[in-house]
């Protein structure tokens, strides 16, 4: 009897609780203002906020079992926890990974230098990387997407972590918002960071008008990157600025601007270059644009997220098929070059190897399509870029 009425109990609680869950999912799309399929976003808000149910879920088949011990429940209670953890646990686990990327400077293209060249020779040239003491520490971070999945209290717990970093600078590579409206409430913690902090721009962020809700009239319409640069983010010039001696560079909104003659200029200076964008597939959309570059040449991107849900093998195919991206996150190394790579002049084309710049693409911060992380938490990336010199 007991059992029953505690079976009954909580089956009118679960259902009581499913209910909420859709009226509040309702509430929250209304509130959001969607420019786009409201049905979307509420389908999304339910998966959302369903994390509460699947609670109630656990709690019912662990109490099942205390009369029943039937592996249906152990199923339930494995399909809960794994729920809750990606939808509610990992989405929250905010990671700082630390990792040094050497950029390579052919010392044949250093204007003054203390390291004499070695003498020609038949024999091939061991090379022996010489580290000069220029590093740049920068804290790279991607994909926000304020709007619909967080809160307020993500962000502030974001620029407590970057504060606490030893970094000369923050990069954000856009994708700023997910479905919102307001940024006022969600921002504000930036006005409490401590280091340099500089984005550049998606092909959304382009597009995003927002409501400045701090002002005291009615809400009016702003463009996104007037709203950050009040709450001190710049964004990183096209024309570049340097950080700790190295050229950074901001690629918005897919533009290409004119990379093969800054990447000679740089490569001519005998400089290392990192290039900073949202989305490296559209960089590498034109062979062209990046041809010329070297593994004195980073690309630094976003947009993937790593798959949000990383599973081994699958997540990086599914990657490259949903997005176009053939790296889901980390780092991408150079193909092997040849002798003749330190010498743009002297290929032949069609030896030239096809990726001699490195890449390295962040796993992002907020979630987009479906609230879930696996495997693949929240990321602040430490990148140290060292420069190298090596004999040609």
């Amino acid at each position: 009897m007991g059992s029953s009425m505690i079976g009954s109990w909580l089956g009118h609680l679960g259902a009581l609780i499913a209910v909420l869950v859709i009226l509040w999912s309702c509430r929250k799309t209304v509130q959001f203002k969607a420019r786009t399929d409201n049905l979307q976003i509420l389908l999304q808000l339910v998966s959302f906020y369903a994390r509460y149910w699947f609670v109630w879920l656990l709690v019912w088949a662990n109490v099942q079992l205390l009369y029943d011990n039937q592996a249906i429940y152990w199923l339930l209670i494995a399909l809960s926890l794994l729920y809750i953890y990606m939808s509610w646990v990992e989405p929250n686990r905010l990671r700082v990974s630390r990792f040094s990327i050497n950029l390579t400077v052919p010392t044949t293209y250093q204007a003054a230098t203390d390291i004499s060249l070695a003498a020609p020779s038949s024999q091939p040239i061991k090379r022996q990387p010489i580290k000069l003491h220029q590093a740049a520490k920068i804290a790279v971070l991607s994909d926000i997407h304020i709007g619909i999945f967080s809160n307020p209290h993500q962000l502030a717990r974001l620029v407590k972590c970057l504060n606490r970093l030893d970094v000369d600078a923050v990069l954000i590579l856009g994708d700023w918002l997910y479905q919102a409206t307001t940024l006022d409430a969600h921002l504000s913690p930036f006005k409490t960071l401590n280091k340099p902090c500089y984005t550049v721009f998606s092909d959304a962020d382009t597009r995003q008008v927002v409501d400045d809700a701090q002002n005291s009239e009615p809400a009016r319409n702003m463009q996104l990157m007037n709203i950050l640069a009040t709450f001190g983010i710049q964004l990183l010039p096209e024309q570049g600025l340097r950080i700790a001696g190295i050229k950074i560079i901001g690629i918005h909104n897919g533009s290409t601007m004119d990379l093969p003659r800054v990447i000679e200029q740089q490569r001519s200076a005998g400089q290392p270059l990192v290039i900073a964008t949202h989305d490296i597939k559209q960089l590498e959309a034109n062979p062209r644009t990046l041809s010329d570059a070297n593994n004195d040449t980073l690309v630094i991107a976003g947009q993937t997220h790593g798959g949000q849900v990383n599973i081994p093998i699958l997540t990086p195919l599914m990657v490259r098929a949903l997005t176009g991206n053939k790296l889901a996150a980390g780092l991408r190394t150079p193909d092997i070059p040849k002798q003749s790579d330190y010498h743009p002049k002297a290929f032949n084309e069609d030896d030239k190897p096809s990726k001699r710049y490195q890449v390295w693409v962040n796993t992002g911060i907020g979630m987009t399509g479906l609230p879930f992380r696996f495997n693949c938490p929240p990321t602040i990336d430490v990148l140290t870029i060292q420069v190298q010199t090596v004999d040609a």
